[in-house]
C-alpha cells in the first residue's frame, strides 16, 4: 500500500481527499493525485496486498462471496456507498478535518527574508559571488 506522507497533507485538503487511518497498521490517502485516486484504486491495491476475503470482512461481510452478492445481485453499491464503508472501516477522516501545523504564509516570508540575505552577501545561485 502507498502509505501517507504528513508532507501531502495540504495537497489532499485541495481535492477532498480523506486519510484512511488504519489499513493494516498503515495510513493511506484516496484522493486525486495523492496516493490512491479514487475508492477504486484503493480497493484493487488492498485485494492485491490483503485479498477479496480480508476487505470483505473489514467492510462488515460475512465472506468475500457474500460481499460480491450483495453488491453484484442486491441493491446497487455506487462510489459514495463505498467510500463510506471504507472510511468507517478503517478509520478514515476527511483531510480537511486535520489541522495543518504548517504555516505556509510565514513560508514565504521566511525565504523572501533568505533571499534578502543571499543577496546582500553575495550569494548568487547557491554559491557566493
Amino acid at each position: 500500500m502507498i502509505e501517507f506522507d504528513d508532507s501531502d497533507l495540504r495537497n489532499l485538503q485541495e481535492v477532498d481527499g480523506v486519510i484512511l487511518q488504519d489499513v493494516h497498521g498503515e495510513r493511506v490517502a484516496i484522493g486525486k493525485g495523492i496516493g490512491y485516486e479514487n475508492v477504486f484504486a484503493f480497493m484493487n491495491a488492498y485485494f492485491e496486498e490483503y485479498g477479496a476475503e480480508d476487505f470483505a470482512k473489514k467492510v462488515g461481510y460475512e465472506d468475500a462471496v457474500d460481499m460480491f452478492k450483495s453488491w453484484l445481485l442486491g441493491v446497487p453499491v455506487d462510489e459514495y456507498d463505498l467510500m463510506d464503508w471504507v472510511c468507517e472501516s478503517f478509520s478514515g477522516i476527511d483531510a480537511d478535518s486535520f489541522q495543518n501545523q504548517y504555516d505556509y504564509e510565514n513560508e514565504a516570508y521566511l525565504e523572501a527574508q533568505d533571499q534578502k540575505l543571499d543577496q546582500a552577501l553575495g550569494k548568487v545561485g547557491g554559491s557566493y559571488a
